[in-house]
């Protein structure tokens, strides 16, 4: 027996990682099943246990090269190129060498007589589980050109969605940057000049300066018991997030702010149809293709359902109405699914709704910028006037002393 390290989910989303013995992967896959957890990845040998807190600058592949490599593999498959020149030109054009010694690899597994899916799964910091089945699927229908154009569009409205989210995302990160910049200036340096300035002229000072005065001398006194708390914040809610209540707490929460809310649930049901839509027309059982498209959604609130939906359809119900018992999918959804079942065209139904949220997000984040404009204006201009009223307040009264 050879030992595995493995990497798998709870089914309230947590990252499980962890070495087994076994014959081989598969065998290691079923004994994790078995255990209520959902396999991730396995590999043979104990280093990804051991490389977990090693740092790996360059090892890794933005979305957007994936998708390029992924668009240029399908065309040039298409076009009848043979697996391994195909191979050796992509590796040839990424400029990311961490990608191109995975895809040379891969090239030597083929060649070595490998399956082109189980070659790609051996990369899951790349190619994730959806990728992979994806690929074993249409290897064994016989559609790989079909399912490779599939993987690609699925990639691409993930790239579109995301440079969405930056895009309207970037405004409020400048504003906020600046301000908490700017405000770290006044208190350490601007504050403590006008703070000498009364105290030589003996000004009676309003409570909004004595305000302004405290927070700055305890900012520049205490400034390392402050960014320490910061710190010890960020990182006890980072430590509580991977687990599995916190977790599930706050995506709770994320889903019930205004605005921000409807927007993930938008996103959320939009990744759910293209993804399983995917999977479904690429050939896999939907009880399979619930399990993967659970184990790529990225919220541990949304994943518990999708995987309580799977335990139903096992049981014989209908994927419509197991879906009925969740808030969490859409009425729209959830209809285009009964639907799809009666129809016998689900994936179609899908890619539909899929399309529908995926104009509803970027609508939403549209909106989003324009209702933050004028919000992060006002926090920009009440920011000044504090400040201004902090320090002219004092000068007002000084000058009224004088020319009484």
């Amino acid at each position: 027996m050879s030992v595995f390290s493995y990497r798998a989910r709870d089914i309230n989303g947590l990252l499980v990682m962890g070495q087994m013995e076994g014959d081989a992967a598969e065998a290691v896959k079923m004994s994790l099943s078995d255990q209520g957890l959902i396999p991730v990845s396995v590999s043979k040998g104990a280093g990804g246990l051991n490389n977990t807190f090693s740092f790996s600058f360059g090892q890794s592949v933005k979305d957007e090269e994936l998708m390029l490599f992924t668009r240029q593999f399908h065309t040039l498959f298409k076009a009848g190129m043979d697996m391994e020149t195909l191979l050796n030109t992509l590796a040839g054009q990424t400029g990311n060498k961490f990608f191109a010694n995975a895809i040379t690899r891969i090239k030597t597994d083929v060649a070595a007589g490998s399956s082109l899916s189980r070659a790609f799964a051996q990369h899951p910091k790349i190619f994730n589980e959806l990728y992979s089945s994806m690929l074993a699927s249409g290897e064994e229908a016989g559609i790989l050109d079909e399912v490779l154009g599939q993987i690609a569009s699925v990639l691409e409205k993930d790239v579109i969605l995301k440079t969405s989210i930056k895009s309207a995302t970037l405004y409020p990160k400048i504003v906020t940057f600046v301000l908490v910049m700017a405000s770290t200036v006044m208190m350490t340096f601007v504050i403590p000049k006008f703070a000498g300035f009364f105290s030589h002229y003996k000004a009676e000072l309003p409570l909004p300066t004595k305000i302004m005065i405290g927070s700055s001398t305890f900012l520049r006194t205490y400034w390392y018991l402050c960014f320490g708390s910061v710190a010890a914040i960020l990182f006890a809610l980072k430590r509580w997030y991977q687990t599995s209540r916190g977790r599930s707490t706050l995506d709770k929460i994320k889903w019930k702010l205004p605005v921000f809310g409807k927007l993930g649930q938008k996103v959320a049901n939009a990744r759910f149809a293209n993804i399983l839509g995917a999977l479904y027309k690429a050939g896999l059982a939907i009880t399979r293709g619930l399990e993967i498209t659970a184990n790529t959604m990225g919220h541990a609130v949304f994943m518990h359902d999708i995987l309580l939906v799977k335990a139903e359809v096992e049981k014989g119900r209908s994927i419509s109405e197991a879906m009925r018992a969740s808030k969490y999918f859409s009425p729209l959804l959830i209809e285009a699914t009964a639907i799809g079942e009666k129809s016998g065209a689900l994936d179609n139904m899908y890619f539909s709704v899929g399309a529908h949220y995926d104009m509803e997000v970027q609508h939403t984040l549209k909106n989003l910028t324009t209702l933050l404009e004028p919000i992060l204006l006002f926090i920009v201009f009440g920011m000044v006037a504090i400040f201004a009223l902090a320090i002219f307040l004092p000068m007002w009264g000084m000058s009224k002393a004088v020319m009484g």
